[in-house]
C-alpha cells in the first residue's frame, strides 16, 4: 500500500509542478484549422443499457478559434495512446459489461460508490462554505449506509427526496476563484485540465475505499468504479470520433467550451464527452447548471 500511496503523491506532485510552471508561462496559443462540421451537424443515437441518448456535435462551434493548448506536444501522443486503448479494448469491454452485468447490479455498484465518497463531499461542501449541504451528505450516507445495506440502494432520494449533490476537491478550488490552467489530457482518463487533473489524483489519495481495503484491492475497487461509470457512455465516443478529420481538436474543443459554458453558470466543470477522468460530480453539476439557468430565465421573465 504504501508503493501505491507513494507514486499517487508522487503523481500529484509532478502535477502541481507542472501547473505552476505553465500558468506562469502560459502565453503560447493554438489557432484552431479550418476543421469541417461532422456531416450536416446530424444528431447521433445511440442505445445503451442505461436508455437512449441523443448527441448533437453542434454543441462544439467550428468557427476559427483561438484555444491555450501551450501541453499539445505532450497532449497528441497521449490521447493517441488513449484512443488506441479506448477503441480497441476499453469499449469492446465495457459493451460486453454492459451486456453481461444487469443494469440493476451496475446501480448497485454505482450506489455503493456513490455513497462511499459521502465523506469527501461532506468535507468539500464545508470548505465551501455551504453547511446545509454538508447536512445533505451526511444524511444520505447515515441513511443509505443502514436502510440502503451500505449503499448498495439509494433510500434517500427514493423515500426521503434527498437527491445527491456531489462535491469534488476541483468544485472547491473554483469556489476559491482557482482557474482550470491548461488542457491536459490524462493517460487512460482522458481529457482534463490542471484544476480537475489535481482533483482527481487527490481524491484517489484521500478516497475513503482506502479505509475499507488494503492494496492491491483498492486500486481494483477504484478501477470498477471508474469503470462502472465509463461503461454506458463509452459506444458515444465511437461515434463522435468517427466523426471528425481530427479526434485531438474535436474533443479539446467539446472539453474546453464546456468549461466556458460552465464558468457562464458558475457551475463547476462536465466531461461532456465520454472520458474517465471526471465521472464524479455530473449528478451536482447538471443540478447547478438546471438551477443557475432556471434562475436567468426568472430574471428574463422579471
Amino acid at each position: 500500500m504504501k508503493s501505491v500511496t507513494t507514486r499517487s503523491a508522487t503523481m500529484l506532485m509532478m502535477l502541481s509542478v507542472i501547473m505552476l510552471t505553465a500558468c506562469s508561462t502560459n502565453n503560447s496559443t493554438q489557432q484552431v484549422a479550418n476543421e469541417q462540421p461532422p456531416e450536416a451537424n446530424k444528431a447521433i443515437t445511440i442505445t445503451t443499457s442505461q436508455g437512449t441518448q441523443t448527441l448533437s456535435p453542434t454543441v462544439v462551434t467550428y468557427d476559427p478559434e483561438t484555444f491555450e493548448d501551450p501541453l499539445e506536444f505532450i497532449n497528441r501522443p497521449i490521447f493517441a495512446f488513449n484512443d488506441v486503448l479506448y477503441r480497441y479494448v476499453m469499449i469492446p469491454v465495457s459493451k460486453g459489461y454492459t451486456a453481461v452485468i444487469p443494469d440493476p447490479v451496475q446501480t448497485g455498484i454505482g450506489n455503493f460508490f456513490s455513497n462511499i465518497r459521502e465523506p469527501l463531499n461532506l468535507i468539500n461542501h464545508a470548505l465551501q462554505g455551504e453547511g446545509k449541504k454538508s447536512g445533505t451528505n451526511l444524511s444520505r450516507f447515515l441513511i443509505n449506509s443502514t436502510i440502503g445495506l451500505l449503499g448498495l440502494f439509494d433510500p434517500a432520494e427514493a423515500w426521503f427526496d434527498i437527491e445527491e449533490d456531489t462535491a469534488t476537491i476541483g468544485d472547491t478550488l473554483e469556489s476559491y476563484q482557482v482557474g482550470y490552467g491548461n488542457y491536459l489530457v490524462l493517460p487512460i482518463l482522458g481529457q482534463s485540465d490542471f484544476r480537475n487533473a489535481f482533483s482527481t489524483i487527490g481524491e484517489s489519495i484521500l478516497s475513503p475505499v482506502r479505509v475499507i481495503s488494503d492494496a492491491p484491492q483498492t486500486a481494483y475497487l477504484q478501477g470498477l468504479d471508474g469503470f462502472n461509470e465509463f461503461a454506458p457512455s463509452a459506444p458515444s465516443y465511437e461515434e463522435l470520433q468517427a466523426q471528425s478529420d481530427d479526434p485531438y481538436t474535436f474533443f479539446r474543443n467539446l472539453y474546453l467550451q464546456s468549461l466556458k459554458r460552465d464558468a457562464d453558470f458558475q457551475s463547476a466543470p462536465q466531461q461532456l464527452s465520454p472520458s474517465p477522468a471526471n465521472v464524479k460530480g455530473k449528478h451536482s453539476n447538471k443540478n447547478k447548471v438546471n438551477e443557475n439557468q432556471a434562475k436567468q430565465d426568472d430574471e428574463q421573465e422579471q
